[in-house]
Order: C-alpha cells, then sequence, then structure tokens
C-alpha cells in the first residue's frame, strides 16, 4: 500500500489487520515531510512530538481501541489555535505566540485520534488567495512549481496532494478552501455556514467564515468533516446544527445520480482565450455527468457575475477589525493588540496590501451605511437563489472555481474566482477534480481543474453524496509526480 495516497479507511484497515502501527505512520510522514516540504513550503510548523504521541496511540490501539480517526495524519492550518504548537497566522509577528487551549476543531480531532501532523502556511491571517505569508513564504503548486497554490488554505490542501498529510483542514472567507483544492487536484469542502464551530479560529468575518477540509477522495474528505460537525455554544452560529444529516459517506460507488439535476451557471465561465483549458475540462465533466443521468439545466441568469457580486455582497473588510481585536485580547502574552499594532511595522506581504487598507480606514466599520447595504444585498441574493434552485429544483449549481488554470508565479493574482456566492449566501460547496490542463514542460501532467458544486443549505450529506457520485464518473483524482 502506498502510504502517500492511502485512505482513511485504508489506513484503519491495516491498524486492525496488524499490518501497520502508528508509529510507522509518524515516520513516513516525517520523512514524506523532510523530502518534499522544503521545496513546496507546505508548513510552517512540523509537530516535533508526531512519533512520541504516535507511539501513545498504537499503545492505545494495542489496547483494543480504535477511534474514527485513529493515527491519521491530519494537517492543520495554522490559523487554529493549537496548545501544543504556535499559532501565528503566518506572521512573523506572532510567531511565537502559543495559545492556552485548542481550537474546538483541533480538540474534535484529537477526540477522533487524529495524529497532529503540524500548522500549514497560509495568506497571512488568511486574508488574499495565493498563499503566502511573512512567516511561511510561499507555497508552491506541486503539479507545477512556477504557479501559485491558490490560497488561503494552499498549505492545507497542498500537504494532502503529495501526501504529507491525509487530511488536513482549513478555512474559507471567500474562496480559501475550494480555491486551494482545485489547485492542488483535491477535495475541499465547504459546509454550511454554522454547521462547524469557529471558536480558537482567527477570524476575518462573523457572516462569512467557515471551518472545512481537504482529502484525497469525497469520502475522506466527508469523513473529516463528520467529525468536525457540532453545535458549540462559544459560536452561536451552530445553533441550528442538531439533527442533521450526517455528511459522511461510506460508499461513494453507490450514489444513485439518475434524476438529479444540476444548474450549469454558464455565465461563471470565462470567455477568453486564457480561458479555454478550463472550459474544455468543465464542459466535459458536464458531458460525462449528463451521461451518467444526471439532469443539466442551462442558467444564463446575468445576476451570477463574480467579479460584481464580489463588490456587492463581500463584508469581510467591514468584519475584520472588531473581530481580530477581540482574537488578539484573547491572547494574555500577545505582542500586538490592535490592528494597528500589526499593521504598523509593516511587515505583511504586499497581496494583504488592498485588504488592509479598507479594513483600517472605518471607525466604526459596522455602523455604516455601506455594511448594511452589504448586508441586505446578501439577503437578496440569498431568496434569489433559494427560488432559482427550488423552481428548476436543483440539486445542485456547478460552476468552474476558477476560470483559468492555477496562475504563473509572475503574473499578478486575478480575480477570476467564483466562490463569492456559497460564501456570501452561507451555502455548502464541494470543489472535486474534474481534470487536467494539457501538459507542458513545467506540468508534466498539467494542472488541475476543480468543479464547484453548490448546494442548499444544511443539506450538506445530501450534496457530499451527489459530489461523491460525480468522483466516480470523472476520475480525475491524480497524484502530483513528486
Amino acid at each position: 500500500m502506498d502510504l502517500n495516497s492511502a485512505s482513511v479507511s485504508e489506513l484503519l484497515a491495516e491498524q486492525v489487520a496488524g499490518r501497520l502501527t502508528c508509529t510507522e505512520i509518524a515516520q513516513h510522514v516525517n520523512a514524506r515531510i523532510a523530502a518534499v516540504n522544503p521545496g513546496l513550503k507546505a508548513f510552517i510548523t512540523v509537530n516535533p512530538k508526531l512519533e512520541e504521541q504516535a507511539r501513545a496511540l498504537e499503545e492505545e490501539r494495542q489496547r483494543g481501541s480504535l477511534r474514527p480517526l485513529h493515527c491519521i495524519p491530519v494537517a492543520i492550518k495554522d490559523n487554529f489555535n493549537t496548545k501544543d504548537l504556535p499559532t501565528t497566522g503566518g506572521s512573523v509577528l506572532l510567531a511565537k505566540m502559543t495559545p492556552s487551549e485548542d481550537a474546538a476543531a483541533v480538540d474534535k480531532l484529537r477526540a477522533a485520534g487524529a495524529l497532529i501532523v503540524g500548522k500549514t502556511n497560509l495568506d497571512e491571517l488568511a486574508v488574499a488567495g495565493s498563499t503566502i505569508s511573512s512567516l511561511g513564504g510561499q507555497t508552491l503548486n506541486p503539479y507545477d512549481q512556477s504557479r501559485f497554490a491558490a490560497g488561503s488554505s494552499g498549505g492545507s490542501a497542498v500537504a494532502v496532494a503529495t501526501g504529507m498529510a491525509t487530511l488536513a483542514i482549513g478555512t474559507e472567507t471567500v474562496n480559501s478552501l475550494r480555491n486551494a483544492a482545485n489547485s492542488a487536484g483535491v477535495v475541499g469542502i465547504r459546509p454550511t455556514h454554522g454547521l462547524v464551530s469557529r471558536a480558537g479560529v482567527i477570524p476575518l468575518s462573523t457572516t462569512m467564515d467557515v471551518v472545512g477540509g481537504f482529502g484525497r477522495t469525497v469520502a475522506d474528505a466527508s469523513t473529516l468533516l463528520s467529525i468536525l460537525v457540532g453545535r458549540d455554544p462559544v459560536d452561536p452560529a451552530t445553533s441550528a446544527v442538531e439533527g442533521l444529516a450526517s455528511p459522511i459517506i461510506s460508499h461513494p460507488e453507490k450514489a444513485n445520480l439518475v434524476g438529479k439535476r444540476i444548474g450549469v451557471l454558464r455565465n461563471l465561465m470565462g470567455r477568453g482565450p486564457e480561458h479555454q483549458a478550463v472550459n474544455a475540462v468543465f464542459d466535459a465533466a458536464i458531458a460525462k455527468a449528463k451521461a451518467a443521468g444526471i439532469e443539466i439545466v442551462v442558467i444564463e441568469d446575468q445576476v451570477f457575475d463574480s467579479e460584481k457580486s464580489y463588490a456587492s455582497l463581500n463584508v469581510s473588510n467591514y468584519e475584520f477589525k472588531p473581530l481580530f481585536e477581540r482574537y488578539l485580547a484573547s491572547l494574555p502574552d500577545s505582542p500586538i493588540k490592535t490592528l494597528h499594532d500589526y499593521v504598523a511595522p509593516g511587515k505583511y506581504p504586499a497581496t494583504m496590501e488592498s485588504f488592509l487598507s479598507n479594513a483600517t480606514k472605518w471607525k466604526a466599520p459596522l455602523d455604516s451605511d455601506k455594511y448594511f447595504e452589504l448586508m441586505s444585498n446578501i439577503l437578496s441574493f440569498r431568496r434569489k437563489t433559494l427560488d432559482l434552485m427550488r423552481q428548476d429544483r436543483l440539486d445542485a449549481l456547478a460552476y468552474p472555481m476558477q476560470k483559468r488554470a492555477s496562475l504563473k508565479l509572475t503574473e499578478a493574482p486575478r480575480p477570476e474566482r467564483n466562490g463569492i456566492f456559497a460564501s456570501a449566501l452561507g451555502f455548502p460547496a464541494v470543489d472535486l477534480p474534474a481534470g487536467f490542463t494539457p501538459p507542458d514542460a513545467a506540468a508534466p501532467i498539467g494542472v488541475p481543474v476543480g468543479i464547484d458544486l453548490m448546494g442548499m443549505p444544511f443539506q450538506d450529506a445530501s450534496l457530499i453524496s451527489l459530489a461523491a457520485g460525480l468522483e466516480q464518473i470523472l476520475k480525475a483524482n491524480r497524484a502530483p509526480g513528486l
């Protein structure tokens, strides 16, 4: 069995059969990180006690206990609090900060028996979408190291794609989970807003932030999500979680696609020559879905315009400052106490400049007329989208997550991403591999292209089942040759 590509169920089965120990898993992970991470910069911090923790889990297994993620290697985006590893947000200013408590999601992972591999690189404070930070540097795309890994959760996605971890958790405000999954050729799940607690995470936006995760397959990613789901009194957004169907997909090959209806948002596809490679992969994926019995509904509604919607729906600039300063106040030993303290030294990547400029200019951002206008826009757009999906009896809306393939490092990052809709509306979405661009000298098998599926709120289980069935048709999961 190739441990770089082994699934959660395979790793658990091998442990039960006595063919694989937790210590062997940890040793393999450490060796893989030593071989691959220096060139890709997926991790900021690697757990120095990985093998020690693995031995404790192995002793537990030998006593007959096997937890849901027993000794499954999981990487943690470095904006989740961890009580035994620094939580830096990628900032050199927070390089020595180790919180006293784990984030709620990390606590659940430990309780499930996960082996915490380390903390992954991100766009600093999870701002922007190219995975660069003052502490972690620039994370590279494992399929073509002359390209961005996207982000902001790029380190987590790259860790999973390259076998440095089996699973990884990340966060998303606008594009971060699905954009990174798209570029790394893995599955990324953004759950319904309120499905997973955000307690103990460096925040950007109360309205838009979610915790989600990555796996190499839909089944693995859904297993991870099933561990994270649950009500948490510390995060009031989770109050509606109880009684929902589990998102776990045990047998993706049994997913029934006949009669499912997908709305294809044609307006979210690019129309220039630079978009042709992505469009070709997306169109081929939709054709395969139709051949498998899925009913395709083409939607030409001009209201779905990602650039205009980003401007009219994104409230993160307004919500960030008070949330960030509240988070800093929860860290008694933090060397910075305010957003001004963070901005003043100028030790942040240039990719943050626009966001920070906007976030710092309002004295009372949550009382501004513009903020209320944006919140009103979100409510209106949510009603329109719900009406559309109900009227056309749609199980999901589909579109390319990125209109272009992952950008070259020499190109200026551009906004041609379509994540804003699920993010602003709070709807669940899954990005899964759909295919690859044509190969070239820098990308021997091409670079991954994902298809994004957006579902109805709190219908995560149904959406994930649809994604699992589509994955079986597309068969586009292919590891980078590293």
